[in-house]
């Protein structure tokens, strides 16, 4: 493996030099450069990424935490629009998942600080405000996304997560439906579900509607706990005319488990996701739903990282994102 004297010597240029182009501290000139450049591509050299670091106080890495690496397009998505900017920064991330439990997420975070990344940009669920407050004050540039902290609403890029299930619910009501069930997640503790309760309440009685905790089914925020709380709502022989899903996922099984009953969408039982995940587009029917930009929100976490870590003022940046309803052909 070619050393960096191995590249001075074909270079015929001082150790010092082939420093400085690599780690581009200082001025060097230009046919020294090439002949530096030059040695490197012929010896196949790569140069060590942790000794850069250790010149330039850079490891030219983004720290990310993500909620769960297995849990459908979403954590894809945000991924996609974080990379799409830290990638013309000329840039790399490291990820680690937190799978939404509070002791993997601060070690995943410690991780990542212990890693020397140069920022971090988290999708922290369970941890406290207070303990997230703590690591704004440490010398690493942090950005929340999909999260509100108190005291660090500059670092917080979120979606206003009420309003747009308060849009879904309103978009059933508007169609002429008054029974409208909710599967949601059996997480009472999980923000957004809270969230997404409120504004499920809030339509309902914006519209004179009572809330009955008969038509709220729970259970694990995914496909298969969709399919249990519609079966559940179902064996309580409850009536309701729609349904509205904490998101697309929980949905796409409730949707299952209405047609193996024998029920017509839209025609006996119209939904509304949210999320606007991929597949929404291609299930039938067609789902409506709410799309929340996760991944322009990832790219807009990433521009904020940046801005923080070079010190240059973030002005201009909208860090709240609206959801907005999608109608394609499941509501009727």
């Amino acid at each position: 493996m070619a050393t960096i004297k191995d590249v001075s010597r074909l270079a015929n240029v001082s150790i010092s030099t082939v420093s400085r182009v690599i780690n581009n501290t200082a001025q060097v000139a230009p046919e020294k450069r090439e002949a530096v450049m030059a040695a490197m591509k012929e010896l196949n050299f790569r140069p060590n990424s942790f000794a850069q670091a250790l010149v330039s106080k850079r490891s030219n890495c983004i720290g990310v935490l993500v909620g769960d690496l297995c849990g459908g397009p979403f954590f894809a998505q945000m991924m996609r629009g974080i990379e799409s900017v830290v990638d013309k920064a000329d840039k790399f991330t490291i990820v680690m998942s937190g799978n939404h439990d509070e002791v993997r997420e601060r070690h995943a975070i410690q991780a990542l600080l212990q890693r020397q990344c140069d920022a971090l940009i988290l999708h922290s669920k369970a941890l406290p405000d207070e303990e997230l407050s703590e690591l704004v004050a440490g010398s690493t540039p942090v950005v929340f996304i999909n999260r509100q902290v108190p005291g660090a609403e500059d670092r917080c890029v979120w979606l206003d997560n009420q309003a747009g299930i308060t849009t879904a619910c309103q978009h059933l009501l508007d169609a002429g439906h008054r029974k409208i069930a909710f599967v949601t997640s059996d997480d009472e503790e999980f923000v957004d579900g809270q969230q997404r309760m409120a504004g499920y309440h809030h339509a309902l009685q914006r519209a004179g509607i009572a809330l009955d905790p008969v038509l709220i089914g729970r259970a694990f925020a995914d496909e298969n706990g969709g399919y249990v709380a519609m079966g559940e709502l179902l064996d309580r022989g409850v009536e309701f005319t729609a349904v509205l899903g904490f998101n697309d996922a929980m949905v796409a099984g409730a949707i299952s488990c209405l047609l193996e009953r024998g029920y017509k969408i839209p025609q006996q039982i119209s939904v509304v996701g949210f999320d606007d995940i991929p597949y929404a587009r291609y299930i039938y029917p067609k789902l409506t739903t709410v799309r929340y930009p996760i991944e322009e929100m990832g790219g807009r976490a990433a521009e904020l990282a940046l801005s923080l870590l070079d010190h240059k003022p973030a002005e201009g940046l909208e860090l709240k994102f609206e959801a907005e309803l999608v109608r394609r052909e499941s509501v009727a």
